[in-house]
């Protein structure tokens, strides 16, 4: 199992993916029609959308206000030549991401979900931030969102607190953790 820089090499494996429901994060699963897309132009979907430049542009968010864009590298979890899933590490926080989000996302394809792929991605992740001199990480889940927050805690994972978003009115809870880096 490896975390890899995203490559065209697993784009039959990452359309396979989509195609099954994988989904970055809380984001939705995609339509037929938007895959079929990607996977006409999947090298300049790579380019622009998973491996785009980083732009600090300020980008509107769920409660309204404006933040700058967060640096982020973006990975993807492989085993046996399969995609598995992906992970993004944000390099720095905005003020947004300090409340909500943090410093590290992902998702995993379904098929592959509850055999451990994202506890043991978050610990390449891990050693990927060690490396770059970085000394704790925030990470959020969905209270309700098990697999993550287990993941989360096999990591290390230390509960600060569990919130609501007050733009939101689901009543859904966020479980708000930190993990140090150093050990």
């Amino acid at each position: 199992m490896k975390l890899i820089t995203p490559d065209i090499a697993y784009k039959d494996t990452f359309i396979a993916a989509l195609k099954d429901g994988f989904c970055f994060g809380s984001q939705p699963p995609l339509n037929t029609e938007k895959i079929v897309e990607i996977e006409n132009d999947f090298e300049q979907y790579l380019t622009t959308k998973v491996l785009k430049p980083y732009d600090p542009t300020p980008k509107l968010r769920d409660d309204g206000k404006y933040y700058p864009n967060a640096p982020q590298i973006p990975y993807w979890l492989i085993d046996n030549e399969q995609f598995i899933g992906a992970f993004n590490l944000r390099t720095e926080l905005n003020e947004f991401l300090m409340y909500i989000g943090g410093n590290v996302g992902y998702g995993i394809t379904p098929k592959y979900r509850r055999m451990g792929y994202a506890t043991n991605g978050l610990k390449l992740l891990i050693s990927k931030a060690q490396k770059l001199g970085m000394k704790k990480l925030l990470i959020a889940a969905k209270e309700d969102n098990i697999g993550s927050w287990k993941a989360i805690e096999k990591n290390g994972g230390v509960l600060e607190n569990i919130i609501t978003l007050p733009w939101e009115n689901t009543g859904q809870k966020y479980k708000r953790y930190w993990i140090s880096v150093y050990k």
